[in-house]
C-alpha cells in the first residue's frame, strides 16, 4: 500500500522523509541505500519543491482574507471592499496668534488679510520645517483704531492654525481616448485632509469646478461632483471619478484635473513651539513685520495608518455604514475622521451612571502631546463635522472627560542571590520597569482590563532569580476641591467618587478608604474610615497624630464602589497639587474593569526584593 503524503506538514524534512518512505516502498527500490545514492539528492529538490509551493499557497491564501493578511497592500485592498480609506500621512498643526502693528502707517484699512500659503519656519532637532496657511484669515482695525490688527479665523478665533508641509500640485490632461485613464499622485507624503480637487474645462478656464471627497459631501445624486482617493500598491494615491450618470459627474475629454495637497513630514514636526515668518506683510505697497505667539505647539502629525489599525477599523467603519447610530458607529466614524485619538468610547445615555437619555455619550484619550486648546478645536470639529451631520434626530451627542482610577501597587519578591549578578536595588529597579512597560502595553486606554494573575506573570518572568511574588493592589480616585478665585479659598461642596470594584468591607486595625495629606483647620491632615471596636465606613478627618478632627466627613458604599464627602472644604493641598488622592482597597483586586468613560492607569509602583536566604544557591551579604 502506497504511503500518503498529509500535505498538510509543511516541514520540509517531513516531506522529504515521506517522499523517500514513499520510495522505499517500491519493488524497484527494495534495499536500496537511499542516503548515499543521487536519489538523496532528487527528493531533496522535490521536498524543496513542495514545500515552497505549499508556503507561497497558504502565504497567498492569508493575504486575501482580512484577519490574516500580513501586507500593507493587501490589507488596504481589503479595506476598499468595506468602503474603507486607510488615513494617509497627517501634517502636524499648530495654533499660532498672529498680528499686525501698523500704528505708524498714515493709512490704516479697516480690514487686512493674511493670504493661503502664507509660510511660517521652525527649527527642531537641528532641522527646519515649514509651516503653512491652508486658507486666508482676516483681522480688523482694533476698536480704538490704534492700527493694531489681529488674524481671526471663520469663527473668530484668535488662534490659526498651520500646517507643515510643502504644497504641490498634480495636473493632468484628460484623455477619454484611453478605456481608462489612471490620475496617479505620485507622493506616498500626502497628507489626504488637505487634498482640494479642482477640474478646468480648458487651459482657458481659471475657474474651474471643485470636486468633494466622500467626507465632504452631503447629499449625493448624478450630477455630484465626487472623486474618490484610494492607495496603490506603492503607497501613492489615485483619483477616481464617477461615471457621469448614476455615480456622479466625471470629467471629460480635454478637461484639466488639479490636484493640490500638502507634502508632509507627519509626526517628525510634532514638539515646536517657536515660529518665524519667512516674509513680511504687503499692506499698501508697504512691507510690515509680522508679530507670531505660539498658542499651542505642533502637534496631530502621524504617519499612515498602521496595518493592525486597518484590520480594526475597516469592518467598523463598514458597519456604520456613514451614520451614527450605535456606539460602535461613533467609535469607528469619529476614530477615523479625527486625528490624535488614542482611544475612544461611546454608549447610550440609557446606560449612563445617572441616565442620559436621549444622548450618546462620548469620552476620548488624546495623544500626549495634544494640549487643551487643541483638544477644543478637535471637539469643535468633531460636533459640526460629524455628529451634527450623520446622528439621529433628537438624539444628542455630549463629550465627556475620560474618568482614571489609578492602581497603587506593592510587590513583594523573593529571589535567588546566588543566580543574579543584580544587587538588590537592581532587581527592583528591573521588576519595576517590566511592571510600566506592562500598563503601557496592556492599560491606559477604554475597555482595558486589569488582571493580576497576568501582571504576576510578567514579574515571574522578569529574572531568572525570582522564586515567588505578591501584589497587593489599592485604587486610587482623584478629585479638585471647588476654589473660589475672589474670596481666594476653597469653599465647602460635596464630593462623591466612583471605584471601578466593590470596595473591601471596614477592618479593625487598618483602614479601607484614607487619602493624602491637607491643610485643615491650621492642621496637617487627612481622611481615613473609622477602625478599632467602632470600625465603619464613615469617613473621619484625622491629623498626624491621629486625633479626629470631624468625626463624619462622608461615608463610602461597599457595593458600589463610591465614595461620598459631605460638606468639605480643605484650606489648601499639603502634595502642592490642585487635587487630593483618595485611596480605596477593593474587596477583590484579581480583576478591576471599567465601564464608561473610566480608564485604568499606573499610580504609585513600589517593589520590595528580599534574598531567600534558604535558596540553593544563596549568597550572604547581599548589598543594596
Amino acid at each position: 500500500m502506497a504511503t500518503v503524503i498529509n500535505s498538510t506538514q509543511l516541514d520540509f524534512a517531513f516531506i522529504r522523509s515521506k517522499i523517500l518512505e514513499f520510495m522505499a516502498t517500491q519493488s524497484e527500490f527494495q534495499d536500496y541505500d537511499f542516503d548515499a545514492s543521487g536519489l538523496s539528492v532528487i527528493a531533496d529538490i522535490l521536498a524543496y519543491n513542495t514545500h515552497q509551493n505549499a508556503l507561497l499557497g497558504n502565504f497567498a491564501l492569508n493575504e486575501t482574507f482580512l484577519q490574516t493578511a500580513q501586507l500593507r497592500t493587501s490589507l488596504v485592498n481589503l479595506a476598499t471592499n468595506f468602503a474603507y480609506v486607510p488615513r494617509s500621512k497627517s501634517a502636524s498643526t499648530a495654533l499660532l496668534n498672529v498680528s499686525l502693528n501698523l500704528t505708524s502707517a498714515s493709512n490704516k484699512p479697516e480690514e487686512i488679510y493674511l493670504p493661503s500659503g502664507f509660510q511660517f519656519t521652525t527649527e527642531l532637532d537641528d532641522v527646519t520645517y515649514t509651516f503653512i496657511t491652508d486658507q486666508e484669515y482676516t483681522a480688523k482695525i482694533d476698536d480704538a483704531g490704534l492700527g493694531i490688527y489681529t488674524f481671526v479665523d471663520d469663527d473668530d478665533n484668535l488662534a490659526i492654525p498651520v500646517r507643515e508641509g510643502v504644497e504641490k500640485v498634480k495636473t493632468f490632461l484628460v484623455d477619454t481616448s484611453l478605456e481608462r485613464q489612471i490620475y496617479v499622485i505620485p507622493d506616498s507624503s500626502m497628507d489626504l485632509s488637505t487634498l482640494r480637487v479642482r477640474v478646468f474645462n480648458d487651459t482657458a478656464d481659471t475657474v474651474g469646478e471643485s470636486y468633494l471627497s466622500p467626507a465632504e459631501l452631503v447629499g449625493f445624486g448624478a450630477e455630484t461632483r465626487l472623486y474618490l482617493p484610494l492607495e496603490t500598491y506603492n503607497g501613492f494615491y489615485e483619483l477616481n471619478f464617477g461615471d457621469g450618470t448614476i455615480t456622479g459627474k466625471a470629467p471629460e475629454v480635454g478637461n484639466i484635473v488639479r490636484a493640490t495637497y500638502l507634502s508632509t513630514n507627519g509626526g517628525a514636526a510634532n514638539g515646536a513651539s517657536l515660529f518665524v515668518p519667512t516674509t513680511t506683510l504687503s499692506v499698501d505697497g508697504t512691507s510690515y513685520n509680522l508679530t507670531v505667539t505660539t498658542v499651542a505647539k505642533s502637534t496631530l502629525g502621524a504617519e499612515k495608518e498602521s496595518i493592525e489599525s486597518i484590520r480594526l477599523n475597516a469592518p467598523l467603519s463598514y458597519l456604520a455604514q456613514g451614520r451614527l447610530v450605535t456606539p460602535n458607529d461613533y467609535i469607528a466614524v469619529i476614530s477615523n475622521l479625527i486625528p490624535g485619538i488614542k482611544s475612544m468610547n461611546a454608549w447610550g445615555g440609557e446606560d449612563n451612571i445617572p441616565a442620559k437619555y436621549g444622548k450618546v455619550l462620548v469620552s476620548i484619550i488624546y495623544e500626549d502631546d495634544i494640549d487643551a486648546s487643541f483638544k477644543a478645536s478637535l471637539e469643535t470639529r468633531i460636533a459640526s463635522e460629524i455628529t451634527d451631520n450623520l446622528s439621529i434626530a433628537s438624539i444628542e451627542t455630549e463629550i465627556v472627560n475620560p474618568d482614571f482610577t489609578y492602581l497603587n501597587l506593592t510587590t513583594n519578591i523573593k529571589y535567588d542571590s546566588g543566580i543574579t549578578a543584580l544587587t538588590r536595588r537592581g532587581i527592583q529597579d528591573k521588576i519595576k520597569g517590566a511592571i510600566a512597560a506592562y500598563f503601557t502595553s496592556n492599560l491606559g486606554r477604554f475597555n482595558d482590563v486589569f488582571r493580576k494573575s497576568k501582571l504576576l506573570s510578567v514579574i515571574d518572568n522578569t529574572d531568572d532569580s525570582i522564586l515567588s511574588s505578591s501584589v497587593d493592589v489599592r485604587m486610587e480616585n482623584r478629585f479638585t476641591p471647588v476654589y473660589d478665585a475672589n474670596t481666594v479659598r476653597y469653599i465647602t461642596a460635596d464630593y462623591q467618587l466612583n471605584f471601578l470594584n466593590k470596595i473591601a468591607h471596614p477592618d479593625e486595625d487598618h483602614p479601607v478608604v484614607t487619602s493624602d495629606n491637607f491643610v485643615y483647620r491650621g492642621k496637617v491632615a487627612s481622611i481615613r474610615n473609622r477602625t478599632g471596636e467602632n470600625h465603619s465606613n464613615i469617613l473621619e478627618i484625622i491629623d498626624t497624630d491621629e486625633n479626629v478632627l470631624v468625626t463624619n466627613i462622608g461615608s463610602y458604599d461597599t457595593t458600589k464602589g463610591t465614595v461620598t464627602l459631605n460638606g468639605f472644604s480643605p484650606t489648601s493641598i499639603s502634595s502642592g497639587n490642585s487635587y487630593i488622592r483618595i485611596i480605596a482597597t477593593p474587596a477583590d483586586d484579581n480583576n478591576i474593569k471599567p465601564l464608561r468613560n473610566h480608564v485604568i492607569d499606573l499610580g504609585f509602583n513600589v517593589v520590595r526584593a528580599t534574598p531567600d536566604t534558604n535558596a540553593a544557591n544563596a549568597v550572604s551579604g547581599v548589598t543594596d
